[in-house]
């Protein structure tokens, strides 16, 4: 008698799309034989019918007893186990840099539609179609499912043990290591953590990347498509999240309000995150990763996700964290948004040392998301006799208590502050992101005061760095600063800062930090420089420069305007570009600090060749900052000491330094040669 038949683990599994890689899926799930069936739906149903058909041959000849069936619609698949995600829109991929993000707009009208067809499925979903991290926030959040995973950090690190174990000669299997972050070009590498037999090992990051780069190139030049690899990360990812295996896999899911890929350790279907230690750098990459893929899925939201988000959602939000450190000086920010915490770690992070941390009630900085405060501060401030000011060019409302706490209202930007003598600064806002414009300023002029009060000084300048060797740049508006700043950091020398920096005198020595900010560009440098190009290819994508910008520069970013443009007090209006972004999109090293080597006046006059002046410049008390010529943020709050540090030593200390008058012209070529040379001298 014929004992019955095990029936296999797992029910169906259903597939949407039919490509390259939802036909090597179908095939994995019907040889494997651990679903009972798959079910398959493309857009037109030609496909699907046609994959079915040839799923049923395979079957027959391997005698598996899957069955394959064509479904003509993604919400009849609502009672399968699990389903996988891998439709592609009708475009022509062109671009030649950040490959997997041009797909964006023609694939997520695709996928916000199927997550509507799905609408709160409780099984297991996993996203295959690019941009895959910023489409698996898109799933997950139009329907509301709260199993949804991304395939492509998986691939990635695949990807990398094989390419690290042929470049030191070792079977992969040996090598432990991981991909994370995007699945794109801003993927972060964990050198530092890479163990090879339980050794660190010294990884040749330039070749690993080269490789990482290349490898879906060479298959996609062959054969059209990358199939087999990312079908193959997504039968582990469907086998450890129905609890078929107990594994580790790199997969892309919301980890503390950002959604990119890390690694999960999965028992019995359970995720645990296990994020690798990473070194200052790697932190700094994935902050950048993160702010890429937020600037990314930012337009979808507003395109795609309700006005009002379900309630669960909204008040599921947990309170959140970061530490912001430089020198010996830090300042904890606690708010109930993400985005605030996120905003803190992108505009700090490249710069000053920024870390999630557990949420502090003693915090520096404490912000809320809360339009119930902002009317009841608003309301008492414009009550009560009170001063005005202009904070950050816009209007503020504030006065002082006899105890000197301090109430302030923005009406124009919808914020108010309130900061109590010992106490926090508090911030309150009705939308996310003026609340964290707003905290990133004032958790600077925190830190600032710190600083100041440790006998730190601010110096209008911008520096680069090499070696630890530090070349600032002064000068009067307009004289160059920011110009020599980015040609030297385009050939190689590290980015400090381009406007300002804090300088205190160490020994014998200045050292230097870097002031935070968003770095402004004009549209003409831009061009110069051969960035212009590239600049506007992601905002017409959808990427966003700093929300400060002002809508003329990203018209003409849109439109393909290289002119620059003016205000009528005449200002230049120029693109703003987030701290990481200099490193992200223009391919820039930021430094974190340095020590005063040299110091450069230029002055950029049409038509000069460049050369050093026969003139005599030294730094003045007019070069530096102080609260007398602060003109866009005055001290409201009190947060800086009443006596700034004396700048007479540092003053002959920069007598010391050899120093330059140089003139400019404007070839970009022999301006740079001319400042390698000259900044050379240095190192």
């Amino acid at each position: 008698m014929t004992p019955p038949l095990t029936p296999p683990p797992v029910g169906a599994v259903g597939v949407i799309g039919a490509g390259a890689v939802g036909q090597s899926v179908a095939m994995l799930l019907a040889a494997g034989g651990w679903c009972e069936s798959v079910r398959i739906v493309s857009r037109t149903g030609l496909s699907a019918r046609a994959l079915v058909t040839d799923l049923e041959d395979m079957c027959q000849v391997t005698a598996s007893s899957v069955r394959a069936v064509h479904v003509t619609d993604a919400g009849q698949l609502a009672s399968c186990e699990a389903v996988v995600v891998c439709p592609r829109g009708d475009f022509t991929n062109t671009t030649r840099t950040d490959i997997r993000m041009a797909g964006l707009n023609a694939n997520a009208p695709v996928i916000a539609d199927l997550a509507r067809k799905l609408d709160q499925y409780q099984g297991l979903v996993v996203m295959v179609t690019n941009p895959v991290d910023v489409l698996t926030r898109l799933f997950a959040e139009v329907s509301g499912c709260p199993h949804v995973y991304g395939v492509g950090s998986n691939t990635d690190t695949a990807r990398y043990r094989l390419a690290l174990a042929r470049l030191l000669d070792v079977p992969p299997q040996a090598v432990v290591g991981h991909v994370i972050g995007e699945h794109g070009d801003q993927a972060v590498v964990c050198a530092s953590a890479t163990r090879v037999g339980d050794l660190p090992v010294p990884v040749p990051l330039r070749h690993v990347r080269d490789e990482l780069s290349d490898r879906p190139r060479r298959i996609n030049a062959e054969l059209g498509r990358t199939r087999c690899g990312p079908a193959g990360a997504v039968i582990a990812a469907l086998r450890a999240g129905l609890g078929l295996d107990d594994a580790v896999t790199e997969l892309c899911v919301n980890h503390e309000g950002r959604w990119r890929g890390i690694p999960l350790r999965f028992t019995a279907g359970t995720p645990t995150v296990c994020l690798p230690r990473l070194d200052a750098a790697e932190a700094r990459q994935l902050i950048a990763a993160d702010a890429k893929l937020r600037d990314a899925y930012e337009p979808l939201a507003r395109l795609y996700l309700p006005a009002h988000p379900r309630q669960k959602e909204k008040t599921a939000v947990p309170q959140t964290a970061v530490r912001i450190a430089t020198a010996t000086q830090a300042a904890t920010v606690t708010s109930n948004s993400p985005v605030v915490t996120d905003w803190a770690l992108r505009y700090f992070g490249p710069w000053w040392n920024a870390t999630s941390t557990a949420p502090d009630t003693n915090a520096a900085v404490i912000t809320d998301v809360n339009a119930g405060r902002v009317t009841e501060i608003a309301q008492r401030v414009a009550d009560h006799p009170h001063e005005k000011t202009v904070y950050a060019n816009s209007n503020m409302l504030f006065d002082q208590d006899d105890d000197g706490t301090v109430a302030a209202s923005q009406p124009d930007e919808k914020l108010v502050y309130r900061a109590e003598p010992g106490g926090p600064l508090r911030i309150y806002g009705c939308e996310d992101i003026p609340v964290a414009l707003a905290t990133a300023r004032l958790t600077r002029e925190v830190v600032r005061g710190q600083l100041l009060a440790d006998g730190w000084s601010i110096l209008h300048a911008s520096a680069v760095v090499r070696d630890g060797q530090t070349v600032l740049t002064l000068g009067d508006k307009g004289a160059g600063k920011t110009t020599t700043a980015l040609l030297l950091a385009r050939a190689g020398w590290q980015l400090l800062a381009n406007d300002r920096v804090f300088i205190r005198r160490e020994d014998d020595r200045l050292r230097v930090l870097p002031w935070p900010s968003a770095a402004a560009i004009g549209l003409g440098l831009l061009d110069a420089l051969g960035w212009y190009d590239q600049v506007r290819e992601r905002v017409q994508r959808g990427e966003q420069l700093h929300p400060t910008q002002h809508q003329k520069v990203t018209d003409a970013l849109h439109s393909g305007s290289r002119t620059p443009l003016w205000k009528e007090s005449g200002k230049e209006l120029k693109p703003q570009f987030f701290p990481d972004q200099l490193h992200s999109w223009l391919g820039l090293t930021l430094a974190t600090e340095g020590h005063s080597a040299r110091i450069l006046f230029p002055q950029i006059t049409p038509g000069a060749e460049p050369t050093v002046l026969d003139e005599e410049r030294t730094v003045r008390d007019a070069d530096f900052f102080t609260a007398g010529t602060e003109d866009r943020y005055p001290d409201v709050f009190g947060l800086l000491p009443s006596d700034l540090p004396d700048t007479q030593p540092l003053l002959e200390l920069l007598g010391e330094l050899p120093r330059n008058v140089l003139s400019l012209g404007h070839d970009v070529k022999a301006n740079t040669d001319f400042l390698t040379r000259v900044a050379g001298s240095t190192a």
